[in-house]
């Protein structure tokens, strides 16, 4: 079972005084933006962006990768911290713009967005529509049920829920027949749903499903963490949570990529996701060959 993440506050996502550190933690108030660009900035990497010296994110609501607070801005969540520092690096002010699935996919294929932010997978037909950066981390998948379900063979017969055009929907349709398979608009219409008793179980990224049993207080509700299984290999084999970026802009991909590395090797990616119980090496290293 996956550690209880702590709480999402951006504050805490302020870790690690190392060379990519954020300035922008400096403050409780932090929010999609910084501070004014210097007018001597001097980027580390040069690439177009859909709006002049804005770096425009396409965000799907989704922790532990991104929340955007409607009412005030502010982010919290791993892109908090990574994107907020790549945007500054590259002298750019930050635009988070939460959009549900196929609307943030339609933003960067038609070049209104630079980058999907949220934990977006790596996956082939996603690779013939838009560029794929670096794997950020490695998340393990997940089941949520009330009766601590833990297996997919153990879905059999039941009625689980999926984020429509996730990666699960599709095999996981294949697996227990069409009719046992509900897709929804959002995690949070899931959970409604599984706490009144429509659903017997949903499906999806492990981090993120813990981070919202911990946010609703819910004792009730479980969340297994599934081994890669050679039986349901789709189906259990981890996710590569990535930034895809518009497919011709591979100035930024490369900007992406290198920022990445960099990233992992000060430990800011490990640092930002161990506040949201994210602590185990296969989520830093993939599952074992």
């Amino acid at each position: 079972m996956t550690t209880t993440p702590s709480r999402h506050v951006l504050a805490l996502l302020c870790v690690g005084a190392t060379a990519l550190a954020l300035s922008a933690c400096a403050g409780d108030d932090a929010t999609g933006g910084q501070d004014e660009v210097s007018a001597d900035c001097e980027p580390v990497a040069e690439f177009d962006t859909a709006i002049d010296s804005t770096l425009t994110v396409a965000a799907i609501q989704q922790l532990p990768g991104i929340d955007v607070d409607v009412n005030t801005g502010e982010l919290s969540g791993l892109d908090s911290v990574l994107l907020t520092r790549f945007a500054e690096e590259n002298c750019l002010e930050l635009d988070a713009q939460p959009l549900p699935g196929a609307a943030a996919t339609a933003a960067m294929t038609e070049g209104r967005a630079d980058i999907g932010g949220g934990g977006w997978y790596k996956t082939e037909p996603r690779g013939e529509i838009l560029g794929q950066s670096e794997t950020l981390w490695y998340d393990q998948v997940g089941i949520v049920s009330m009766d601590g379900l833990d297996s997919i063979d153990a879905l059999d017969s039941k009625r689980v829920g999926v984020v429509g055009g996730s990666l699960f929907e599709e095999p996981l349709a294949e697996t227990l027949g069409s009719n046992n398979v509900v897709s929804y608009q959002s995690i949070d219409a899931i959970f409604n749903d599984l706490e009144s008793g429509r659903l017997d179980a949903a499906m999806g990224a492990g981090a993120t499903l813990t981070i919202q049993v911990a946010d609703r207080g819910n004792d009730d509700l479980q969340v297994e963490v599934l081994d890669p299984d050679p039986d349901h290999e789709v189906l259990t084999t981890p996710g590569e949570p990535n930034y895809p970026y518009t497919k011709d802009n591979e100035e930024l991909g490369a900007a992406l990529d290198d920022f990445i590395v960099r990233a992992k090797d000060e430990g800011l990616i490990r640092d930002a996701l161990a506040e949201y119980g994210v602590i185990s090496e296969a989520a830093l290293e993939g599952p074992e060959q």
